[in-house]
C-alpha cells in the first residue's frame, strides 16, 4: 500500500506522463477538428491555436525561470494541474465565438503549455541522480498520446467531435489527482547540486545554444501545419475520423520505439549526428505529406514522426542534461518557449492562410525548413562530456 501511495520517482512520473500525454493526444489533432465543428476558418483556427501557443512561449520565457529551486517544481506542477483542468471545464461551456474561444485557448495554454518543461525538468534532475531513465519513461507519455488520439478518433467517429472536450477534461482531472501524490524521493532531499539561477540571457550568450535553438525551432516548427491541419486535410481527402486517428498513432507508435531504444541507438550520437538525422527525415517526411494523400505513402511519412519530432527531442534533452544543473530549468524553459513555442506558434498561424491557399501542398513549405536547419548543421554543436558535466550521458 505504502508503495501506491508514494510511488518511486520513475513510476509517479511515467504515470503522470500518462495523464498528461493523453490529453495531448487528444488536443492536438482534434483541437482544431473540434473548431472546423464549431464552424470556424481555417485562417481563425490557425490564429486561436497559435496565439495559444505563444502564451506559452511568454510564460515559459517571464515566470519558469523564478521557479529555479528544486522544491518549486512540484508544487507548481499541481498549480499548472489543477488550472489545466478549470480551464478545460470551461470549454464544456464554451460557443462559436472567436473572440471567447482564442480567451479559452489563451488560458489553458498558459497552464497546459508549461507543464512540459516543468515535468521535463524534473525527469532531468531525477535522471541525473540515476533514478530514472528518461527515455524509457517518456515513452508511457507516447503511449498514452496513441492512446489519447486513438479514443478521440473512435468517439468522434461514432458519437460526434462534441465528444472531444469531455474527454480531455476527465483526463486532465485525473493527471490534476494525480500529482497531489508525491514520488518516494522528493526533488531537494539529500540533494547537494546547486540551487543557484541561471538567466535566460546568461545561457543566450553562448553562440551554441543560440544555433541549438534555431535548429530546433525549424525543426519543431516544421510540424506546424501538420498539427494544425492534417485532421482536416486527410478528413477532406475522405478518411475517417478513426483513421486519422490511427495514422497519428502509427507516428508516436515509432516514437515509443525510439525512446525505448534510444539507449542501444544512440548512446554514442553527438547531439549534432542526431539532429542531422532528424532534418534529413523532416525534409523526406513533408515532402510526402504534400504530394501524396495515398494510404501507403501516408504510412510511410508517418513512420518518420519517431525521428522528426522524437529523435530531435532526444538531442534537446541530451544537451539540457549535460548542462550544469543552474542552467537546466533556463534551458528548459527556452526550449519550451521559443522551438515548442514562439516559432511553432508563428508557424502555426502561416499555417492557416497557408492551407487556405494551396491546401496540402502547404506541407512543401515546412520541407523548406528542414533544409534551413541542414544548413545550419554543417558546423558541429559543442556539446559539455558527461564526465566535467558530472553525469552519464543517457536519453
Amino acid at each position: 500500500m505504502w508503495v501506491l501511495i508514494r510511488p518511486s520517482p520513475a513510476v509517479w512520473l511515467s504515470l503522470y506522463f500518462c495523464g498528461f500525454y493523453f490529453v495531448f493526444g487528444i488536443y492536438v489533432p482534434f483541437w482544431a477538428v473540434w473548431m472546423d465543428w464549431l464552424g470556424l476558418s481555417a485562417d481563425d483556427i490557425g490564429l486561436i491555436i497559435g496565439i495559444g501557443v505563444a502564451t506559452r512561449c511568454v510564460v515559459n520565457l517571464m515566470i519558469l525561470p523564478k521557479f529555479h529551486q528544486k522544491a518549486m517544481l512540484l508544487p507548481l506542477l499541481r498549480v499548472l494541474s489543477v488550472g489545466s483542468m478549470i480551464f478545460g471545464i470551461l470549454h464544456l461551456f464554451a460557443g462559436s465565438g472567436w473572440l471567447g474561444l482564442l480567451l479559452l485557448s489563451i488560458a489553458i495554454n498558459a497552464t497546459l503549455g508549461p507543464s512540459f518543461p516543468v515535468s521535463d525538468t524534473i525527469a532531468s534532475h531525477y535522471g541525473r541522480q540515476r533514478l530514472l531513465d528518461y527515455g524509457k519513461v517518456r515513452l508511457f507519455g507516447s503511449a498514452a498520446f496513441i492512446a489519447g488520439t486513438t479514443a478521440a478518433g473512435v468517439f468522434a467517429e461514432h458519437l460526434g467531435v462534441k465528444v472531444i472536450v469531455p474527454m480531455a477534461v476527465c483526463a486532465l482531472a485525473i493527471t490534476a489527482c494525480w500529482v497531489f501524490i508525491s514520488p518516494s524521493r522528493l526533488l531537494g532531499d539529500d540533494d547537494k547540486d546547486s540551487c543557484e539561477r541561471a538567466g535566460i540571457r546568461t545561457i543566450l550568450s553562448d553562440p551554441d545554444v543560440l544555433r541549438l535553438t534555431l535548429i530546433l525551432s525549424l525543426i519543431h516548427g516544421s510540424h506546424a501545419t501538420y498539427y494544425s491541419f492534417s485532421a482536416i486535410h486527410w478528413g477532406n481527402a475522405g478518411f475517417s475520423e478513426s483513421t486519422v486517428s490511427y495514422l497519428w498513432s502509427i507516428g508516436v507508435g515509432v516514437e515509443i520505439v525510439i525512446f525505448a531504444l534510444s539507449q542501444r541507438l544512440f548512446r554514442h550520437w553527438t547531439v549534432t549526428s542526431l539532429l542531422r538525422f532528424a532534418t534529413a527525415v523532416v525534409i523526406a517526411r513533408w515532402l510526402i505529406t504534400g504530394l501524396s494523400v495515398d494510404m501507403g505513402w501516408l504510412l510511410a511519412a508517418q513512420a518518420m514522426h519517431g525521428v522528426t519530432f522524437g529523435v530531435s527531442h532526444l538531442a534537446a534533452m541530451r544537451f539540457i542534461r549535460l548542462q550544469a544543473s543552474e542552467k537546466i530549468l533556463a534551458l528548459q524553459a527556452l526550449y519550451s518557449a521559443v522551438p515548442l513555442g514562439a516559432a511553432l506558434a508563428v508557424l502555426i498561424m502561416l499555417s492557416g492562410p497557408l492551407y487556405t491557399a494551396f491546401a496540402g501542398q502547404a506541407f512543401l513549405f515546412m520541407a523548406g525548413l528542414g533544409t534551413l536547419a541542414g544548413l545550419l548543421l554543417f558546423v558541429r554543436i559543442r556539446e559539455p562530456s558527461a564526465h566535467l558535466s558530472g553525469k552519464r550521458e543517457s536519453d
